[in-house]
């Protein structure tokens, strides 16, 4: 697992240097997970750490209120591209991401820096930049940085 749950818990948080460092250096990579819970209630924050130093591409962000193993298994199928020379590019579709449905990046700013947030569509298939998309979905079009 790439990701702890409970990275920030105050009795951990001692050992989330040594853990980030563990991972970035056995992946060179590593999740942090804020949940909905803990900002709004609607947005989440999953995010990546060690793209740019590690595979020279901007760290990816999802705001999509969802299981947090599952946001871990969409970065590791984007990463597994990205460790082939895959760049990805705000405002493209791809589609052999999530079997069967596309996805979309938009650049955004979390905590002082760029990333791409990866948007993810509704159980239709269409993505949150479509004015047809479930209104649960487009709330990943949100700043969660104002939050």
């Amino acid at each position: 697992m790439w990701y702890d749950p409970n990275l920030f818990d105050e009795d951990l948080e001692e050992d989330a240097d040594e853990w980030e460092e563990n991972m970035l250096q056995e992946y060179g990579w590593y999740m942090h997970s804020i949940l909905a819970e803990e900002i709004d209630g609607i947005h989440a924050n999953y995010h990546t750490h060690g793209l740019r130093d590690n595979f020279n591409h901007q760290d990816l962000q999802i705001a999509l209120n969802m299981d947090p193993e599952v946001a871990h298994s969409v970065f590791c199928t984007i990463i597994e591209e990205i460790k082939s020379g895959k760049k990805f590019e705000q405002g493209i579709e791809y589609t052999n991401i999530i079997e069967g449905y596309p996805i979309i990046m938009k650049s955004f700013v979390e905590m002082d820096r760029e990333v791409l947030r990866v948007l993810l569509p509704d159980e239709r298939g269409i993505l949150p930049t479509r004015p047809e998309c479930d209104e649960c979905y487009k709330t990943q079009l949100d700043s969660i940085e104002e939050i």
